[in-house]
């Protein structure tokens, strides 16, 4: 071959390299950059709590309690703020809303991690009469907005705490992660699994419970109890190497449904891992593309105090204090009630 020839050659699997690794890069870019998008199907009936979960009935409760008045006069303020916002986004951010109003019933302090549902909140406050028969329908009491300051970060356990309440009540829906930031990426620390592991039910149920509301509301207080057996038996099981608990008493089993086995796993590698990586990873193996894509926030960088995207957020409870944004994680506020 004549060197006029080899050299014509060494430019064309120049051009053909440039060529690829161009393609290649616009490939992740497009991957990086793609805008997400809403899930058009309509979000489950009951908050997609399974038939037969000790907190269905409350679920059903607070569906009826909200009624779709007060949701379409709460709509029309937030769109007057975010015009753009489609229906789909407006669907799942006020159904995310209502499962944690669900938590707030239910537990004492739930921090809010969520910036976007943390908004619809703020426009469904204005509504002070309607407000307030809701959540005496719902649990019979107020669940009052508690904001705290900006550089007021929730403790580890917080994150942790939320993930495991939110995976024991909830099927994980299409934009889960998109709103409440990245679902398991932290460990369960020790300021939780020692209590579990220490304090009677009793104890627990007044710790961590939104006391008034689970003595208000039969279905409330067996979801404390529920709550409470399902912990104690997941790190009795991480003890022997299992995820595995004994059945509820009241018949309802979660491996038939899906509840509870990604917050059983949480548990379990809390204890079983030695580092947050891996941790992390633990927890991804034990799920599947369709789970890590709902519990995945969607942001390309690390997750700040344990939650996703955003580094800003509010504190609410369900109970007695809380606190983040959406898709997000660390220092606004959460739930509390009176």
């Amino acid at each position: 071959m004549t060197p006029i020839w080899i050299f014509v050659l060494c430019i064309a699997i120049f051009v053909i390299v440039l060529l690829g690794r161009g393609s290649a890069k616009g490939k992740g870019r497009s991957t990086l950059m793609r805008p997400f998008r809403w899930p058009i199907e309509e979000p489950p009936a009951a908050l997609g709590v399974p038939v037969g979960h000790p907190v269905r009935s409350a679920a059903e409760r607070l569906e009826t309690a909200l009624g779709l008045d007060l949701e379409s006069r709460v709509k029309d303020r937030v769109l007057k703020e975010a015009p753009d916002m489609s229906d789909e986004e407006w669907n799942w951010t006020w159904f995310e809303l209502k499962r944690y109003f669900l938590m707030c019933a239910v537990m004492k302090g739930v921090t809010m991690y969520s910036g976007k549902v943390d908004a619809v909140w703020h426009e469904m406050l204005m509504f002070t009469r309607e407000y307030e028969e809701f959540c005496s329908k719902l649990c019979g009491m107020m669940i009052h907005h508690a904001p705290h300051g900006p550089s007021d970060a929730p403790e580890q356990d917080e994150r942790a705490w939320f993930d495991w309440v939110y995976g024991e009540l909830f099927t994980q829906a299409p934009a889960s992660g998109r709103l409440w930031g990245n679902f398991y990426r932290t460990k369960m620390p020790e300021s939780r699994l020692k209590p579990l592991a220490e304090l009677e039910a009793a104890e627990l149920r007044e710790k961590w419970f939104n006391a008034k509301a689970i003595s208000h509301y039969a279905d409330l207080g067996e979801t404390a109890d529920y709550l409470i057996h399902r912990a104690k038996s997941q790190l009795q099981g991480a003890g022997r190497g299992t995820a595995s608990v004994p059945a509820w008493q009241g018949g309802y089993d979660p491996m038939l449904s899906g509840t509870g086995l990604l917050a059983g796993l949480l548990i379990m590698n809390s204890i079983g891992t030695s580092s947050d990586s891996e941790f992390s990873r633990q927890m991804d193996m034990g799920q599947t593309e369709e789970q890590r894509q709902a519990n995945d926030s969607g942001a390309f960088v690390p997750p700040v105090c344990g939650s996703g995207s955003d580094p800003s957020g509010s504190d609410h409870s369900g109970g007695d204090g809380g606190g983040s944004d959406g898709g997000s994680s660390c220092g606004g506020g959460g739930c509390s009630s009176s």
